[in-house]
This record gives structure tokens, sequence and C-alpha cells, in this order.
């Protein structure tokens, strides 16, 4: 990767995908024609000055194979979490201003979505911007909790929500914009999930609360643009609200 842009747009595409009932490794799995991966990065590339980083696991030389000319990849060796995945990324990273974080199965993520949060990030001098939705239904993902001035107090993973909690429709849904230094000095902080052993890069959002750095959510009305893909009745929800 020859470093002249001021974005990395790193994809967390190393998933098996296994509840799509297919043997296709998950990125390669196709939307209306087009593989996952293919429709994130088209809307990444619609981004001015941005440099593509695929994160590739399950049967990676398919995926390597099929990106080799629109991405360039690293290879993390043990499905080990998502915060395990971006930390084999830091080599990269280094070398960049702005870093964004995308999730490798949202096949509806919009240039527009994505060039907003930009836009937001630098009006606002961000540490970290991220996006989140307000979702009709319920999906397994964090929650994050405002406080009555609309500041960001937390954010609590799907898995350790009580009954009350699960009602609150503010869902995180990891596509991410930072600016690289301190995400490298604060990546080492997430540490290993109690419950499954992983490390989550969701962890991050909760490191930079406090550490007070500046996080600035958005909130992007367009929630079917967000909503990624794991079993064969999310795609059949999603296509019955994608307007695209």
């Amino acid at each position: 990767m020859k470093n002249k842009a001021r974005y990395l747009a790193i994809i967390l595409a190393a998933g098996k995908g296994s509840r799509l009932s297919t043997n296709i490794p998950k990125p390669l799995y196709e939307i209306d024609g087009l593989p996952i991966i293919d429709h994130i990065i088209k809307s990444i590339s619609a981004i001015p000055d941005t440099d593509i980083l695929t994160v590739v696991g399950h049967e990676k030389n398919k995926v390597i194979n099929h990106i080799k000319d629109k991405s360039s990849y690293v290879i993390q060796k043990t499905q080990n979490g998502t915060g395990d995945a971006v930390l084999r990324c830091v080599d990269y990273i280094k070398e960049y201003e702005d870093i964004l974080v995308f999730v490798g199965d949202t096949p509806f993520i919009d240039s527009r979505v994505i060039l907003s949060m930009i836009l937001k990030h630098k009006l606002h001098n961000a540490d970290c911007t991220f996006l989140y939705s307000q979702f009709p239904f319920d999906l397994p993902y964090a929650r994050l909790f405002f406080d009555r001035k609309n500041k960001l107090i937390k954010l609590v993973e799907s898995k350790y929500l009580n009954k009350e909690q699960k009602k609150i429709r503010n869902l995180f849904t990891s596509q991410y914009l930072f600016k690289s230094k301190l995400l490298l000095d604060s990546i080492d902080e997430i540490y290993p999930d109690i419950k499954t052993k992983e490390y989550n890069f969701t962890d991050i959002i909760n490191i930079y609360i406090e550490k007070k750095y500046k996080i600035n959510p958005v909130l992007v009305h367009e929630f079917w643009s967000l909503m990624g893909i794991n079993t064969l009745d999310d795609i059949k929800l999603l296509k019955s609200y994608n307007k695209r």
C-alpha cells in the first residue's frame, strides 16, 4: 500500500458467516448480484483521499484473490474478535492521519453517509466519530446511553443488557472514524470479553469516554443502510426496508 491518502479505511471481513447456510466466505456472499465486500468497497472508493485495507481470515485465499485489485489486506490468523482484527492493522494505522473502520457485513453503507461522517468529524474536531441509528426492531447490537444533555455516557453490549435496557432504540452499528494517534494510544487497552474471551473493538467507545476524548455520535435515519447481515432472515428484513 502506497501512502498517498489522508484516510485509511479498514474493513473487518475475517468472519465465517456460518449462519448464512453457505460454504461461500461471508464477504463473498452476494446481495443483489454483488458480493457484500464489493458493495462496501464501492462506497468507500467514492470517498476522495482514501486507501482501503481489508482484514481477512476465514477462507482468506478466496477473499484475497477477489479483492487483490481493489484493496490491500492483512491476515487475522485466529478469529479473536474485532479488537484483535484492528490490532493486526497497527503498522498501517501509523502511516495515516485518520482511520475509518467498517464491519464487513453491511452491503448498503452509502458513500454519502460516509462522507457526512467525515465532514462532521472535521467540523467538531472530534477524536472519534461514529454512526448509529434508531431501529424499529430488535437486533443483537450494543446500545448507546445518553444523558439529559444528549451526551454519550456509556455503551453496553447486547449480551449484557437487562430487560429495560433492551428497550433502548439507539443501536450502535460499528462504523467509526478516528484520529490515528489516539487510536494507537488506546487500542492496547481493549481486554478480552469475560464471556467470549474475544477482543471487542466496540470497547474502544467506553475507553474514549473514560479518557474524556471528544466523541461525536452521528445519527443516521436510514437505519437499513447500517444494518449488518448475519442470517438469511436478516437479508429478507434488510431488503424489505432498503430503498436503494
